[in-house]
């Protein structure tokens, strides 16, 4: 073998072993039998499917596209090896259990987390997962988590902008948070049926601007109700670079330290850019200025590659990544070292 053509091979193999560390904290996996569920209801959430997507109606007048390609495993991993990911944290996505309410959204929530616990098991190092709530009861809740984290391995849980419509700072949903804050193990939100849906006539209008609305209302609430004074330690990544959250922390921060909070919210005795402060996001980002704008806010360290695979761009989220003016040691941090801290891989 010619010299050159080693020289050539081993910068290769080399390049790839760098980026093959990659790990995906926002990569989604459907479960087909819950879909085809759906689709035979007759009440909300229910679906339909047509040519080869799944087409589920949930509360508020939002409709979700599942493809069936989206509960395809080897498709995921094929995308993986492509994208230089060497391991991907699965999260069943929308439309989740918990529309379902009750008893039945907790049974789904445990066969969907079955579901991962099988694909994590035939795909040896290649799969985490984050464990899927129905929120039928926070007993069965709590319960669900423990079996997903104790027994099944799982390295988090996955927590909708909104349950059933309530926002996540309801008192209702603290015990669990205790609960997660007790584990030791992170919290990764993800938007679906958005609270407000007025103005929201054209669907692109939903995945666009409506989830990353959701997903900052959810955040800015659990800030100001106090969530992250109550509990310190509780760790919560918001995904696509945090919504609108980078954009207007500074202003949301001063209004929340400036008034005085409603009877039902707390009075936080620290400034709420502390809240702000521990706030995980991921690389899912639209455009490189994007992308660089949250690097500065949140620093290298609260930064996590994601792709949001199956649904996106995906090349161009590596080579974002990639055009970060970052240092090497922080771009490491960001394609896979954060993920190995926060979630002790």
């Amino acid at each position: 073998m010619p010299v050159a053509y080693k020289l050539v091979r081993t910068r290769f193999e080399l390049e790839r072993k760098r980026i093959f560390v990659r790990i995906d904290v926002h990569s989604h996996l459907n479960y087909l039998p819950y879909l085809e569920y759906l689709a035979g209801r007759s009440a909300l959430p229910k679906g339909v499917l047509r040519g080869g997507t799944y087409f589920t109606s949930c509360t508020g007048g939002y409709e979700h596209a599942s493809p069936i390609t989206h509960t395809d495993v080897d498709q995921k991993l094929r995308a993986m090896e492509d994208l230089g990911i060497g391991m991907s944290i699965l999260s069943h996505g929308m439309p989740g259990p918990e529309l379902l309410g009750g008893q039945e959204a907790d049974d789904w929530a445990s066969r969907i987390n079955d579901h991962l616990a099988q694909v994590i098991e035939s795909n040896p190092g290649k799969f985490q997962a984050w464990a899927t709530l129905g929120w039928g009861t926070a007993e069965r809740t709590i319960a669900e988590i423990d079996r997903c984290v104790n027994q099944l391995g799982f390295k988090g849980v996955y927590i909708f902008s909104n349950i059933n419509q309530k926002t996540l700072d309801s008192k209702e949903f603290w015990p669990v948070y205790k609960h997660i804050e007790s584990l030791g193990v992170a919290m990764d939100m993800h938007p679906t049926a958005p609270i407000n849906m007025n103005g929201i006539d054209h669907r692109p209008l939903v995945p666009g601007m409506a989830f990353m609305f959701d997903t900052t209302l959810a955040t800015v609430r659990m800030v100001m109700s106090g969530v992250f004074q109550e509990y310190p330690d509780l760790k919560l990544i918001v995904p696509h670079t945090g919504g609108f959250v980078p954009f207007i922390r500074g202003r949301v921060g001063r209004m929340i330290d400036a008034w005085t909070s409603p009877d039902d919210w707390a009075d936080l005795s620290d400034s709420s850019q502390v809240s702000f402060d521990k706030i995980y996001v991921d690389t899912v980002a639209h455009s490189p200025a994007a992308l660089e704008y949250c690097y500065q806010m949140f620093g290298a360290e609260k930064l996590l590659y994601g792709t949001d695979h199956p649904f996106a761009h995906f090349d161009e989220y590596n080579i974002m990544v990639d055009g970060l003016a970052c240092t090497d040691t922080e771009r490491e941090l960001i394609n896979h070292g954060n993920a190995e801290l926060l979630l002790g891989l």
